[in-house]
């Protein structure tokens, strides 16, 4: 009886992770796309514009369905407003989640494991999976960096530059007031005094360090830290610059890897596409922009090698201030990988 049970538990959690195929789709016209099975079924209405190019021939593999633009029907964007719906997320089976923030003209980016949305006229955070992790209650909000986001309260509105095409946030009361929250939406409060230098500097004063592992990845950060290669790449014009990566994202069924960002100065600025990725085996990959994973090793042998083809062809060494060639050499006695 109990070998009984245990083959349906089995079978029941293998049924539970394989995933229906859900396609995106076109109206006959290209103006609308909506999202259905692989039986032809519509799981979401083409409604919403096709002016974004959206994949058609391969199956949506995220958690969630995301589309660019919303469903709404004339409805009147207030221009002060810092809360913008740029576009919209589904479930699965086709239930709407929420409304994602507008940035850098389309939705939101994730960073750290969240993203802002927008509901009822206010902003929170929502993670892969389209839970709000956040409830939506401040009237602007910054994405996380090192652990950190920054929040507005009190009323806050849109302020344009002199050419319109940027904006920013402004108060519009004596009440209007922002601070510092971590991951959990708790306000943070500012150290009487550093006694960490990984320690956060914001507006001139500090905040604690933020991430909390166990031994497998304390264990990760470290190893990574340690590859002076990180240094040299990823800020080859300052040598004052220490290599700095912190796991801002833990493996799930969807994407089993750690992310870990590389961070530098007090001031904690985000280097961009510069995340490392570490399985469950121990290791290292690099995403390039065509979200493909590749060994770090070979990722940094790339980059190497065109070093040494572009000094060859007449660029001078201080263009690059790396000894491409011994680091090459170098390379080749480091594992990469992390003895998990």
């Amino acid at each position: 009886m109990r070998k009984i049970i245990l083959i349906l538990i089995l079978l029941i959690g293998k049924l539970a992770f394989t995933q229906e195929k859900l396609y995106y789709f076109y109206t006959s016209d290209s103006t609308l796309v909506g999202v259905k099975n692989e039986k032809g079924k519509i799981i979401i209405p083409a409604q919403f514009s096709g002016f974004r190019i959206y994949d058609t021939e391969n199956p949506i593999n995220e958690p969630t369905i995301e589309f660019w633009g919303t469903s709404f029907k004339n409805k009147k964007y207030d221009k002060d407003n810092p809360r913008i719906e740029a576009g919209e997320v589904y479930d699965r089976n086709g239930k709407f989640l929420y409304y994602p923030q507008w940035f850098d003209n389309g939705n939101d980016i994730w960073e750290e494991g969240l993203r802002r949305y927008v509901e009822k006229n206010k902003m929170g955070f929502v993670d892969w999976f389209g839970k709000k992790v956040l409830p939506a209650k401040w009237d602007f909000a910054t994405q996380f960096n090192y652990g950190y986001a920054i929040v507005y309260t009190g009323g806050w509105k849109r302020e344009f530059d002199k050419g319109g095409e940027h904006w920013f946030i402004a108060p519009i009361s004596k009440k209007s007031t922002s601070y510092l929250i971590n991951k959990k939406g708790i306000k943070v409060k500012p150290l009487k005094k550093s006694n960490n230098p990984k320690d956060y500097l914001y507006e001139g004063k500090y905040y604690p360090y933020p991430f909390v592992y166990n031994n497998i990845e304390q264990k990760i950060v470290d190893e990574i830290n340690q590859l002076e290669i990180l240094t040299e790449i990823n800020h080859p014009f300052d040598k004052k610059i220490i290599n700095h990566y912190e796991i801002v994202n833990r493996p799930n069924k969807y994407l089993p890897y750690y992310e870990l960002k590389n961070f530098y100065g007090q001031e904690k600025y985000n280097s961009p596409n510069n995340s490392l990725w570490v399985n469950k085996k121990g290791e290292i990959f690099y995403k390039n922009y065509d979200y493909k994973f590749i060994p770090l090793k070979e990722y940094i042998r790339k980059i190497l090698e065109r070093i040494i083809e572009d000094q060859k062809q007449g660029y001078k060494t201080k263009d690059y201030p790396i000894n491409a060639e011994k680091q090459l050499k170098e390379i080749k006695k480091i594992d990469f990988k992390i003895k998990m």
